[in-house]
């Protein structure tokens, strides 16, 4: 028979958190260490070494088993220049030998030790020591390889015991380059930690700095907004062991156990500490995701807002030049300037009028007599006109083209899901969540009553116990009262047809939401800023035309023959000509300078309109949904996900030992934890697409 587990030994999660944790912190001689609930006294201490190994020595208070914890990597030097790189080779660093050294007088000083541990490097040094000490347990966390040849490949070492993080860069990348042989004993991956580059270090050693209640956790979100909470990652809350014996329950079936009243309530108590209290933190995790989608929610107007603001504010940068501030709004400043333009044309129009009448005048006609050429210019202007009037009107057809965007369709640019969701993502998270929250309160519910239920069925065990001893001594029948035990209905609990697609329907919805903008930009805008580049071309080249003939004008008007010249010596005409050529000159310039600064306007606009819309795609994907709050949505999935996964597994075990007995009692309890397990899996199934 199994024998049940004494909760004073110093056991697997004891040893992880020792060697994770407790080894760096340098505790002198004499000091107290305090771990799950139990005190361990240090008795010795190894520190400063010339090989760089370091160690400690300590003793469970209560039992008096004694233990020898390795520190793992410090030194720059001697841990990791002169032992770490030399693991790889065939020779045992110094560390190695000194630490097998240090095991032998601890073990002839203080007596036998139980049991060795260490993270990482000190992993190694405590595999050493195990493979030449079968009789020591052997607990590691994220261990180092020893060199080649060390491990014998045909040996089991039941003794050793080597416990995987999953996001633990060291052990991923041994056993990825084939170097996992080289690691003795069984392995087995835990789910502590959470997959953030920065936290890539207490992946490794399994651990943060403790707060003031002693706890691992660490802080997601901002205080005092919606979702902020705490995920705990110490990495030996982690392990999950049987509820009777306290073995891991990762190596395949425990050993049976005899489902006697004593056994029946570490059941009842098992649920009601370990898997009651994992599902509080599940949800603790899952209410935290509820509220950042909620919030996200509440914030659904302005996130569309600040989306509209954000684009308007890009398309007019676009152009590079102030003429284009406000064109995806009013376009004032542009039209104004179009009206300038137009003003400005009238102005030259009106001096090209008194051109003309100084040129028609008499020593004109005569000049025209003889030489028969027409130098009117006033049927140049219709042209030039018309493409003002033509360039007004594209820039309005710009400007509502812009605002239909604006307005119409980037408040559609969040619609989608599976109900097409005014907005997408939160309302299919939002939709998913309310199942979720539904299943797991009835979980929770559920396994309150199977507590009950494991609880009052022990106690009927007592009681009928108790019933037949006192009938054998009073020669008296069985009373026929039968105990009233807790019902656990068997229920199922809601499947969600949201999510199927897991986390990627964000990244889903953006990529169609960005196709949709560049869509739309590219068919409703991009051909009306190229049209207007077209215009303001030809107003400058309308302008430029004028402008040659007015200096054409200029040049027959006084020096197109031998009458002009004498005209010009004996009177003023000369004067009057190149007076009215100047004046209708200065706002032709004009107008073409201010057509050419559109035109290039407009070109730039064109030009850097693919490029607005690429920078344009983060904004989106931050209105869609904050990036940074949807990782922590994530981050609490993975979270709730590594807690239903070791819940799985402890009622797996459950239903292992309750399996094959007759009592009806104990059947009825084994078809509850199935039941139970059923909807824990489904729950984990709906979770985990929060995590994809």
């Amino acid at each position: 028979m199994t024998t049940i587990r004494d909760v004073s030994n110093t056991n697997d999660s004891d040893l992880v958190e020792l060697a994770g944790y407790h080894s760096y912190k340098h505790y002198e001689v004499t000091s107290n260490i305090s771990v799950n609930g139990k005190r361990f006294d240090v008795l010795h201490t190894k520190y400063n070494s010339s090989s760089g190994l370091d160690a400690l020595t300590i003793q469970n208070f209560e039992t008096k088993e004694l233990s020898i914890v390795f520190v793992g990597s410090e030194q720059l030097d001697k841990d990791w220049l002169e032992t770490n790189t030399t693991l790889i080779g065939k020779v045992p660093p110094q560390q190695i030998l000194d630490a097998k050294t240090y095991y032998q007088q601890m073990n002839d000083k203080y007596g036998p030790i139980s049991s060795v541990s260490g993270n990482s490097l000190a992993g190694a040094l405590t595999n050493a020591v195990a493979m030449e000490n079968p009789k020591v347990k052997a607990v590691t966390l994220n261990p180092a390889i020893l060199p080649f040849g060390m491990v014998d490949s045909s040996k089991e070492y039941p003794n050793i015991t080597n416990y995987y993080s999953k996001y633990d860069f060291l052990t991923g990348t041994e056993e990825s380059l084939g170097l996992g042989d080289r690691i003795p004993g069984n392995k087995y991956g835990i789910n502590n930690g959470v997959p953030l580059f920065s936290m890539l270090g207490s992946n490794h050693t399994g651990y943060v700095e403790a707060d003031e209640n002693g706890e691992f956790k660490i802080e997601v979100g901002i205080k005092g907004q919606p979702g902020h909470g705490f995920i705990y990652i110490g990495a030996d809350d982690h392990i999950v062991t049987s509820l009777w014996t306290g073995s891991p329950l990762y190596g395949g079936q425990t050993e049976k156990i005899v489902l006697n009243k004593e056994n029946m309530l570490l059941l009842s108590n098992g649920i009601r500490d370990q898997v009651k209290g994992r599902i509080t933190n599940v949800q603790s995790y899952l209410n935290n995701s509820v509220s950042i989608v909620l919030d996200e929610s509440m914030q659904f107007s302005n996130r569309v807002t600040v989306l509209q603001q954000t684009f308007q504010a890009m398309f007019d940068e676009a152009a590079g030049d102030p003429l284009y501030n406000g064109i995806s709004n009013t376009g004032t400043i542009l039209k104004g300037c179009i009206d300038y333009l137009i003003s400005l044309l009238d102005s030259a129009e009106s001096k090209c009028r008194i051109l003309n009448s100084i040129l028609n005048s008499k020593p004109a006609e005569i000049i025209e007599f003889i030489t028969s050429i027409n130098i009117d210019v006033e049927s140049l202007f219709a042209p030039a006109r018309e493409y003002l009037n033509q360039l007004k009107d594209d820039v309005d057809n710009l400007v509502n083209g812009a605002q239909i965007i604006i307005q119409t369709h980037i408040p559609e640019l969040f619609k989608g899901g599976k109900d097409m969701f005014v907005d997408a993502i939160v309302g299919e998270l939002n939709a998913h969540y309310s199942i979720v929250h539904k299943n797991k309160e009835a979980v929770h519910n559920q396994l309150t009553n199977y507590e009950t239920q494991v609880k009052d069925i022990a106690t009927s065990m007592f009681n009928k116990d108790q019933n037949l001893g006192s009938s054998i001594q009073s020669g008296k029948s069985l009373a026929d009262g039968v105990d009233t035990i807790q019902k656990t209905e068997i229920m199922n609990i809601d499947t969600s047809p949201y999510l199927t697609i897991g986390m990627k329907i964000k990244e889903i919805q953006v990529e169609l939401a960005h196709k949709q903008i560049t869509s739309l930009v590219t068919t409703i805008v991009h051909p009306i800023v190229d049209r207007i580049y077209t215009v303001a071309l030809m107003i400058e080249s309308a302008v430029s035309a004028i402008i040659f003939s007015v200096k054409a004008a200029l040049n027959v008007g006084l020096y197109g023959n031998p009458i002009s010249l004498l005209i010009s010596i004996f009177t003023d005409y000369e004067e009057k000509v190149k007076a009215a050529v100047n004046n209708a000159l200065v706002p032709l310039e004009e107008i073409e300078t201010i057509a050419e600064t559109v035109r290039m306007g407009s070109g730039s606009l064109s030009a850097n309109l693919p490029e607005m819309l690429q920078n344009f795609k983060p904004y989106l994907d931050t209105a869609i949904f904050e990036p940074g709050k949807f990782d922590d949505v994530r981050l609490y999935n993975i979270s709730t996900l590594a807690i239903l996964d070791e819940m799985e597994l402890l009622f797996n075990d459950i239903i292992f030992q309750l399996s094959g007995e007759k009592a009806k009692a104990i059947e009825a309890t084994l078809e509850i934890s199935k039941n139970v397990l059923n909807n824990i899996q489904l729950l984990k199934e709906q979770v985990n697409r929060g995590t994809l």
